[in-house]
């Protein structure tokens, strides 16, 4: 291989520092594997489920029987729509590839290149292709245990211990041990934690020694506390209980000195503790660092400070005790339930559904309509988890959720999450209250309501659909007519849905208009009337209807191209239709659209409804991985 001195070294000063950086960063997960599901269950490149053929019985009608899946944090405007689960079609992954002419030109510059920074960045490229578990650097650990044990420039030692660290290789300890003198507060961030990972008995000795110099920063001390820790150090208590009752440190050093102690001397941590919950604020928050362990009597002290005249404490002391002993906070539900600090209120509501009864699963409720959005979604996910697991309780949590609907509609955040709760739990009884909320003036309210009613439609409510419909759509009409911020088109979306599961066809003229891109109300709404239409015509392709969605498929190019959920949706209608004619647009669709749309899956899925031979499945596509300071020569 050949290397290319000249774009070797252009940029590699002036970008050094962010190099440093770039294999620190965490790999996040890409949006493709959020999105999907069933990536744990996927072969490289191919979705099992792709490689089925369509069910030729589909036929989305009646309650939503599938996954309800919604975040934590739950927005009106992204909620499971049927129109994207009926059919479920996952969107192909991306794969991360490196070229497979990187790693052997970063090893070839270790060996090969007698130029420090270079060596240096070649270092830290391994480092990053260990970190994000791109290829295997393991045909490196020799050259790279070389220059970390005798480089004479310091910073190559260092890039070579964190490309070993990152590889986890083991082998290397001693001499990334050797570094710690040299380190600064980043690179002990590292090599701490790889040497408490790897237990190397050795290195309790530096971090002892770290904790007895003043001069030693917050993070280099916690670091060294959480390592003895980790080491189960025991004859590094006398050290740390120095450190905990040090007024003259930073109180960081004495936390850290404090969590390590309860961990390695609990007897030495509770009467560490004795002198200090009954002093200032950072000393109580102190005593509750020290409290922290196994030992029951600590817990009985720690249980006084949930009561504390200040928040911090109080919220911290819920929080300990909580992970050390729950069952302790049960006492105390009846004020935490609905203390002023929102982490205790949180707090409650994890061990009411730890420690369920009916009583509880009411408190659970009130804290639904908590002011705290994120006190409001525990209680909402403790009270679904309470339901779920304790049979006798569901009944009595559906009907004081239902009842919320009609009792208070200024309580807009309860009856959100109440709405929510019901979908979750399907309950599919309720649609009938959930008809005066569609006016509601909160889009919170009034678009969730429209959520739950398409989830379970109730043929009780056809005309009520429809007459809101009819409204909305005269609003949109009349911009000055909209309340103000008032989401009414992403309600009309969901209703629409509902319009097409109970298949009310004489709407087919009021949806027809959607076929334009000037249609008022938002992409959502003319992707739902795509679906629907769709579901109007099963097994009955109308050749007007039929033309009109290929017209939205193809509009691809452009100044402005159709909306791809509005191409998606025209495609999967087409299959609804069993649309013979569809099959050359389709098949066009299928080989041109990018996959990441879901257009090709979709495209596919209808030709196999409409009986076609199935294409071959959208596969993964590969993603190349750039940003790297030496590249190859192009061939």
């Amino acid at each position: 291989m050949t290397l290319q001195p000249n774009r070797i070294l252009h940029s590699c000063r002036a970008l050094h520092a962010c190099a440093l950086l770039v294999f620190m960063l965490p790999t996040s997960m890409s949006a493709q594997e959020k999105l999907d599901p069933g990536g744990a269950d996927r072969q490289l490149g191919t979705d099992v489920r792709q490689s089925e053929l369509p069910n030729p019985e589909f036929r989305p009608h009646g309650p939503f029987t599938g996954p309800i899946d919604i975040p934590h944090i739950s927005r009106f405007s992204e909620l499971p729509n049927r129109m994207l689960l009926e059919p479920h079609l996952i969107p192909p992954r991306s794969i991360r590839e490196l070229d497979s002419r990187f790693v052997p030109l970063f090893d070839r510059t270790l060996r090969e290149i007698d130029e420090d920074e270079l060596q240096e960045t070649a270092a830290l490229c391994l480092a990053r292709v260990a970190h994000e578990e791109l290829q295997d650097i393991s045909g490196s650990t020799d050259i790279l245990l070389k220059h970390l044990e005798s480089h004479s420039n310091l910073r190559v030692r260092f890039a070579c211990a964190r490309a070993l660290v990152n590889a986890d290789v083991r082998q290397s300890a001693a001499s990334v041990l050797m570094l710690d003198e040299h380190a600064d507060d980043s690179q002990r961030l590292w090599i701490d934690r790889a040497l408490a990972r790897w237990n190397i008995t050795a290195a309790g000795d530096i971090w002892k020694r770290r904790l007895a110099v003043d001069s030693e920063t917050p993070l280099a001390v916690s670091l060294a506390c959480d390592g003895l820790a980790a080491l189960g150090d025991s004859h590094a208590s006398d050290l740390l209980h120095a450190v905990v009752s040090n007024k003259r440190l930073a109180f960081e050093k004495r936390g850290a000195a404090a969590r390590a102690l309860s961990v390695l001397a609990p007897e030495t941590a509770f009467a560490a503790a004795e002198s200090l919950i009954e002093g200032s604020l950072p000393e109580r928050l102190l005593g509750i660092q020290l409290l922290s362990s196994t030992k029951p009597e600590a817990h009985a002290r720690m249980f006084a400070l949930c009561a504390d005249a200040s928040d911090g404490v109080a919220s911290a002391a819920w929080a300990a005790l909580f992970r050390v002993n729950p069952e302790a906070l049960l006492p105390a539900l009846p004020t935490g339930r609905s203390h002023r600090d929102a982490v205790v209120r949180m707090t409650a509501a994890h061990i009411m559904r730890r420690f369920p009864n009916a009583e509880r699963s009411e408190w659970l409720h009130q804290q639904l309509s908590d002011k705290h959005l994120e006190v409001r979604n525990v209680a909402r996910e403790m009270s679904i988890r309470v339901a779920e697991e304790q049979p006798q309780l569901q009944d009595g949590i559906i009907a004081m959720a239902s009842d919320t609907l009609t009792t208070n509609l200024e309580d807009w955040q309860g009856i959100e999450q109440c709405l929510l709760l019901l979908g979750q739990l399907r309950a599919a009884q309720f649609s009938d209250r959930c008809v005066p909320l569609l006016e509601h003036p909160r889009n919170e309210v009034l678009v969730t309501a429209a959520w739950l009613m398409h989830l379970y439609p109730d043929l009780a409510v056809q005309d009520a659909v429809r007459k809101r419909l009819m409204q909305n759509e005269e609003t949109l009409k009349n911009p000055a007519l909209i309340s103000a911020g008032a989401d009414i088109g992403e309600q009309s979306s969901y209703l629409i849905q509902y319009a097409g599961l109970e298949r009310l066809k004489d709407l087919q003229a009021f949806l027809e208009p959607n076929f334009s891109k000037s249609a008022p109300g938002g992409i959502s709404k003319r992707a739902a009337a795509m679906w629907t239409l769709g579901l109007f015509h099963e097994h009955d392709p109308d050749p007007e209807i039929a033309e009109s969605f290929l017209g939205r498929v193809a509009d691809r190019a452009g100044m402005l191209p159709e909306d791809q959920l509005v191409r998606r949706m025209s495609a999967i209608a087409l299959g609804f239709m069993r649309t013979k004619s569809a099959v050359p647009g389709l098949l066009a669709a299928y080989s041109l659209d990018p996959g990441t749309s879901l257009i090709p899956d979709s495209a596919r899925w209808s030709l196999g409804m409409i009986g076609e031979p199935l294409p071959d499945a959208v596969k993964a596509y590969p993603q190349a991985v750039g940003g790297w300071r030496l590249t190859p020569l192009d061939d």
